[in-house]
């Protein structure tokens, strides 16, 4: 029976709010992160900025903190906090386009297939990430790696305008026609600052494509990746690379043959002919071992590549933006492929080249620029009782690249609900943070927006 507080307080929320004795609660709770399990004090969908209004409203009303949740694919489960009403965008996915302007308009709890479906069909896309249902909220404020990074710069640095409910529960604008301050700090600076309810994305036109993998046996790993590291040195703009590993060698939606030997595979995308990529990948194509499966591919075929991470899974991530692909840093990603726990976890390097590593017009809060690859270890795994040895194989992995680390720091989008306060500010540097902390203390002075790599109000 609930008491006369709860009474008030539950007469106080939206009619469309669930509270922990509605039938939807656990339902609606659900994380990305297996290893996630919070108990918000009141979920309330939202279909419009009107709504998201009324939500942080009844929220500061009531005395209480403010969780976002978009996609839901935070690996540290920030969608859904104790104690806290989650505004739960999944009923704002709407994307409408302007091919002539090359502007795309995205309700905050769009997913990348959403804007995809709208923008490819003109020809049009923007750095987007590279698993379809993540949610455009979370990549984008907090950096945004995807396959057209090297032409168009990160995710963040394509947001050129936003709708913002700050904690007091005002609309205001963020860009030129509103607080370019605020702009800036949601191009890196996470979901800090208010409930994003639109983003505004610039978009480039999408031509001709090639994708596919170089593999090697997990045995050629330090040549491979000396030469992988090279190629994204002297490679152009229109080549992305990633590495993997490690994992059987197999065909993209087949299921891998657990007898087959270990590999590790170069995955490259491409924005050109297939002749053009032949020529500048021949340095990695001619090494002993080399399996090549290269061909053309539409945008939306490179970007379903990946599949769908199913939610419920155990996640625990780690890593480090680096300088480059030293001998330091090889050494320490070949010891943690050949230590990788059984199952589905796996090293993932992704190289940082052309505009990704330029500021925006206006500037961004995203503070890696100089790092050339981000390397991060990505422990996944099924039951409860193999959490300490997963973590450990991650903090393992991601410790041995702090001699290579540009910063001390990782990728804010992969890391956990344990990341310090010292690599958060150490994602950023002194100047950046000190700004960003002036931003927060005009639109949430009181931290109502915690749940996040949070950034402090002075």
């Amino acid at each position: 029976m609930q008491t006369d507080e709860s009474t008030t307080r539950a007469a106080a929320f939206p009619p469309t709010a669930i509270l922990p004795d509605h039938l939807a609660y656990d339902a609606h709770r659900i994380s990305f992160n297996g290893t996630v399990d919070r108990r918000p004090a009141v979920i309330v969908p939202c279909s419009s900025t009107a709504d998201v209004v009324v939500a942080v409203r009844s929220a500061r009303a009531a005395g209480l903190p403010i969780a976002v949740r978009g996609g839901g694919h935070s690996v540290a489960g920030h969608g859904v906090a104790d104690g806290a009403l989650t505004v739960d965008l999944r009923g704002m996915r709407s994307v409408t386009v302007d091919p002539e302007r090359r502007l795309a308009v995205a309700q905050g709890g769009a997913l990348w297939e959403d804007v995809d479906g709208a923008t490819v069909p003109h020809g049009l896309a923007t750095t987007g990430g590279t698993f379809v249902d993540t949610g455009i909220g979370g990549l984008t404020l907090t950096g945004g790696i995807g396959y057209l990074m090297g032409t168009a710069g990160l995710t963040c640095d394509n947001l050129v305008g936003a709708e913002v409910v700050t904690a007091s529960g005002e609309v205001v604008r963020a860009g030129p026609d509103g607080d370019p301050d605020l702009l800036w700090a949601l191009r890196g600076g996470g979901g800090n600052f208010g409930v994003v309810t639109e983003f505004v994305f610039a978009l480039h036109p999408v031509g001709a494509l090639q994708s596919g993998n170089v593999s090697f046996p997990l045995a050629d790993a330090r040549t491979a990746l000396a030469a992988a590291a090279e190629l994204a040195r002297t490679g152009p703009d229109e080549l992305c690379l990633f590495v993997v590993g490690p994992g059987a060698d197999q065909e993209d939606g087949v299921a891998p043959d657990p007898s087959a030997p270990l590999m590790i595979r170069v995955s490259i995308a491409f924005q050109g002919s297939a002749a053009e990529l032949d020529r500048i990948i021949e340095p990695v194509r001619r090494l002993p071992g080399a399996v090549v499966a290269i061909g053309s591919v539409t945008y939306s075929e490179l970007q379903a590549r990946t599949g769908i991470l199913p939610f419920g899974l155990r996640h625990y991530w780690k890593g480090h933006f680096v300088r480059d692909l030293d001998g330091p840093a090889i050494e320490a990603v070949v010891r943690a492929m050949e230590t990788t726990p059984d199952g589905m976890s796996f090293m993932l390097l992704e190289a940082i080249n052309g505009k990704a590593r330029i500021e925006p017009p206006g500037g961004a809060a995203f503070g890696q620029r100089a790092a050339r690859w981000n390397v991060s270890a990505l422990a996944i795994w099924e039951a409860a009782a193999d959490d300490e040895r997963m973590r450990d194989w991650a903090r393992v992995a991601a410790d041995g690249l702090n001699g290579s680390s540009l910063s001390g720091a990782g990728y804010g989008n992969y890391a956990g609900a344990d990341e310090p306060e010292e690599r958060v500010r150490a994602a950023f540097g002194p100047e950046r943070f000190e700004r960003l902390v002036a931003v927060k203390s005009r639109y949430d002075p009181d931290n109502v927006f915690r749940f996040n790599h949070n950034i402090r109000p002075d």
